[in-house]
């Protein structure tokens, strides 16, 4: 029965279930942001200059876009035209805010002419593997930051963030989400789930950088078993939106992605 307790789903069915995680040393993730605003990457030196392809930025849970404002600045000093999820605060039903993010991309991938990348932080790389399996054509490449992309374990504190965060959250159908001009209503059956458990777009480039030093998801959830998509760095969870190591990784990511997996809108 405690396994069973211990057990719950990480919006959307993800199964996790609560380890033992060092989360203290979350309370450093400043240095990761000191260190970075102090190296030559932070500045663009040395870097291939971005092709201004775009870029959405998509926040883990309990964030807004907010968490990604840095690297958004960094993006777009470097040459990329990055742009911000406006999801809101990823605390909601999980089919609403991929359904924002899907339109988010659609608007973008409408006024460049290119598929997206899309770089999601925790939460926020799930959502953004999920789109590119269902719309493989607005999608260029994934990076995900810390992302749990198979079942594992996290934090026993995250896992009570979101009992209570999914207690608190009326269902589109009884509280429709406006968005726009229109609204979002249904039940929340979790689509999410069903993207994720698909074989990902082998035409999609995609990473998952991930760290050991992670305090929130534990760093084996963030790994793939397949070859050259992983990339290890030093880092806190948290502070994986503000890392030197991150930003450098992400700088290799973007160059070596083919112009030829962003192609013109039909």
């Amino acid at each position: 029965m405690k396994a069973e307790r211990d057990t719950t789903v990480l919006d959307c069915e993800l199964p996790v279930t609560g380890g033992k995680l060092s989360l203290w040393r979350e309370l450093f993730w400043p240095a990761d942001w000191l260190a970075l605003r102090a190296s030559s990457v932070y500045r663009g030196k040395d870097l291939d200059l971005g092709d201004g392809r775009p870029v959405v930025l998509v926040p883990g849970f309990l964030a807004s876009d907010a968490s990604m404002f840095e690297m958004y600045r960094w993006l777009r000093r470097v040459g990329f035209d990055a742009r911000m999820s406006r999801i809101g605060r990823n605390a909601d039903c999980p089919d609403v805010l991929l359904e924002i993010l899907e339109e988010r991309v659609e608007d973008v991938h409408r006024q460049t002419g290119r598929a997206v990348t899309l770089i999601g932080h925790s939460l926020g790389g799930i959502m953004a593997r999920a789109l590119a399996v269902k719309r493989p054509e607005i999608v260029s490449q994934v990076i995900t930051l810390g992302s749990p992309v198979r079942p594992g374990k996290v934090h026993p504190m995250v896992l009570s963030l979101i009992r209570a965060v999914a207690r608190a959250t009326p269902s589109p159908d009884d509280k429709p989400r406006v968005h726009g001009d229109h609204e979002h209503c249904g039940s929340c059956s979790c689509s999410l789930t069903e993207l994720i458990s698909r074989s990902f777009p082998a035409d999609v480039p995609r990473a998952s950088i991930y760290s050991r030093r992670d305090g929130v998801v534990d760093w084996r959830s963030a790994v793939e078993d397949a070859p050259g998509v992983n990339v290890l760095v030093n880092s806190t969870h948290v502070g994986m939106t503000v890392s030197r190591e991150v930003y450098e990784a992400v700088a290799v990511l973007l160059a070596s992605a083919s112009e030829i997996n962003y192609p013109l809108a039909a």
